[in-house]
């Protein structure tokens, strides 16, 4: 009897409920790829978040790598059952190739309190600048220097360097008037005559170019310059 009544309470102990828990889950899945991003664009992705627990979820902050954001853009408080919207944006501004990001979502999810989305893309250009600035080392007051980069054309199109502008004093660009043909490389050579010592130098110039998705590129300005001395 007693054997009896011990085989029934395990029993139904086994049959019990388990303890109720919110659960985060990411209805689209935890890794997308975003394709391939023209430089300086925006991407953006739109994720499902839903409680698939049966407790109240709640959402924390949402921490993100470097250049992209995210929001949660409606309820931070869901029911069992109940979905919000994710806004993950990535700007390209700053990358060029292939780039692996990260979004890691806060939320008192009982079996993934840290939830990471990781999402791959592909940034294309179609002018390449490198490096992309102009240093300049030791740069003396009074007398010009010159510093180089080179610009290769990455499209299927010939396209045009039809510019520059700084606000940087006495510097100058000198760029070849012909197109670039598609694959070929040419010098972007910087031309600098300080008129006066910077232990630092931080600046930059926009080159403008004919490209539609690159009209515009920022180069920075390095370096630091000093007294002339004559020897």
């Amino acid at each position: 009897m007693r054997k009896t009544l011990a085989l029934m309470f395990i029993a139904s102990i086994s049959v019990l409920p388990a303890t109720a828990q919110p659960k985060l889950e990411v209805l689209e899945g935890l890794k997308f790829d975003l394709g391939k991003i023209d430089r300086g664009t925006l991407a953006n992705k739109r994720l499902i978040l839903q409680n698939v627990g049966d407790q109240k979820l709640t959402l924390g902050n949402v921490e993100v790598s470097c250049g992209c954001t995210g929001t949660v853009v409606s309820n931070k408080e869901l029911n069992p059952g109940d979905t919000t919207s994710l806004l993950i944006t990535f700007n390209s501004k700053n990358f060029t190739g292939a780039v692996h990001k990260s979004v890691t979502i806060n939320s008192n999810s009982a079996d993934a309190p840290r939830t990471v989305v990781e999402f791959t893309a592909t940034v294309i250009e179609d002018l390449a600048f490198s490096p992309m600035q102009f240093f300049f080392k030791d740069a003396e007051v009074g007398r010009k220097c010159t510093a180089t980069i080179k610009v290769k054309n990455e499209s299927t199109k010939e396209l045009l360097i039809t510019g520059f502008r700084t606000q940087l004093p006495d510097f100058t660009v000198k760029y070849p008037p012909e197109p670039i043909a598609p694959g070929s490389t040419i010098d972007l050579v910087a031309e600098f005559t300080p008129k006066k010592a910077a232990p630092v130098l931080s600046d930059g110039v926009f080159i403008t170019t004919s490209s539609q998705i690159q009209s515009e590129v920022y180069v920075y300005v390095f370096g630091n310059v000093k007294e002339f001395k004559f020897e």
